[in-house]
């Protein structure tokens, strides 16, 4: 969708009223653009062994960090 274009009227252009026209070309297939497009968002893969492994390293680390909070000090 295409952003509106606005014209600036100067002080004595004011008695005529100046109409704006927005138009927007859609393509048949629409194709998502900006951020985010392209990255792979909302399409699941399975994990490598190596983010499994380093999945379990990181929850054995906060499970202790946590049972240290919890013990104390």
């Amino acid at each position: 969708m295409g952003l509106p274009s606005f014209t600036n009227t100067s002080a004595s252009a004011q008695d005529k009223p100046e109409t704006t026209t927005t138009t927007s070309t859609l393509p048949t297939q629409q194709q998502p653009t900006g951020a985010g497009a392209n990255t792979g968002a909302g399409v699941t893969r399975e994990k490598t062994e190596a983010e499994k492994q380093a999945d379990r390293e990181y929850e054995e680390r906060m499970e202790e960090e946590y049972a240290k909070r919890d013990g104390g000090s």
